[in-house]
């Protein structure tokens, strides 16, 4: 085909179909570049090198509208709107190996859940989740966070979180009437470092104490507790202390609320560690950012928008 023919004008930069380059892109993001080549080969029968995919990865990512594809999908969207529906929100940092070093991914997820109790035993059904990711400081990564959650939206909100300085200020600022619930695992975890040693049996109780009777009475017990190196029960105290209002479990687990953060846990490795902390990798800045949008699209189900992005760039 002569390059003077209209299908032969470069799309993003390069003389390969809109189609091909969707496919490259989507086969790029799930696996390591060098890999795609054989997988176009085997599905579509066309040779491609993985310089190419790389290039058309880059290409696309950096084409993708940052607001758009912010926006969840519409189940979800419509949801937000709604003051009866309850939005869970649930935000982690994540560490990406980097030319300049490891350096922080913040990591944010939003869904619905469902909730059952049968034998005593708590269990949620997560609905379709919509994530957010951004490389580098928080201020970044919260205005994209709130593209996807908006501050005003009707919906109640209710964040997990680990209890991070940043994370509480900012939900206290631009979300204040949401519900802001310490992950009761991260709790468990510094009554763990405190615990009298060789007594499981006593961290078992003090779990089981939090859960049913609230952290009030857990400090109660830690007084009793002889001080140990680095008056860690005394730091711990001043923890529960700080937080006690986020950890109402007793009433949270009656509302039938989510106090683990295990879904945003997942969230590291089904977004952003499949791909990028994997053996020996290592990401330019750049091509790291492109990455994390690419992987946005692909985990949040939007591909729809590489599709429209290289069919109007045609």
């Amino acid at each position: 085909m002569s390059r003077k023919h209209p299908f032969s004008q470069p799309v993003l930069g390069q003389r390969t179909s809109p189609f091909l380059q969707q496919k490259l892109s989507l086969l790029g993001c799930v696996e390591v570049f060098g890999e795609v080549p054989q997988r176009i080969s085997s599905l579509l029968g066309i040779a491609v090198n993985h310089n190419q995919v790389y290039r058309t990865c880059q290409r696309v990512a950096k084409a993708l509208d940052q607001p758009t594809l912010n926006q969840p999908a519409k189940v979800l969207s419509d949801a937000l709107k709604q003051e009866d529906e309850q939005v869970y929100a649930m935000v982690d940092g994540s560490m990406v190996f980097t030319d300049d070093g490891w350096q922080e991914t913040k990591v944010g997820r939003i869904f619905q859940a469902t909730h059952s109790v049968e034998n005593e035993v708590h269990n949620w059904e997560m609905q379709t989740s919509h994530y957010v990711a951004k490389r580098g400081h928080y201020t970044d990564f919260t205005a994209n966070f709130e593209q996807s959650l908006p501050p005003e939206s009707a919906c109640q909100k209710v964040f997990v979180t680990d209890g991070a300085t940043w994370i509480g200020q900012w939900i206290a600022d631009r979300y204040p009437k949401a519900v802001h619930i310490i992950d009761v695992f991260h709790v468990c975890e510094k009554l763990a470092s405190i615990a009298p040693k060789d007594s499981k049996a006593w961290l078992a109780k003090q779990t089981q104490t939090l859960l049913n009777s609230g952290v009030e009475q857990v400090m109660t017990e830690l007084k009793t507790l002889p001080s140990c190196p680095g008056d860690e029960i005394h730091k711990l105290m001043g923890y529960l202390e700080n937080h006690k209002h986020q950890m109402d479990y007793p009433h949270y687990r009656k509302q039938g609320w989510m106090i683990g953060s295990g879904a945003i846990e997942s969230a590291h490795r089904t977004l952003l560690q499949v791909r990028m902390k994997r053996s020996g990798q290592r990401w330019a800045n750049t091509g790291c950012d492109h990455m994390i949008k690419l992987r946005l699209a692909y985990q949040n189900n939007r591909c729809d928008l590489i599709q429209n992005l290289l069919k109007h760039a045609a």
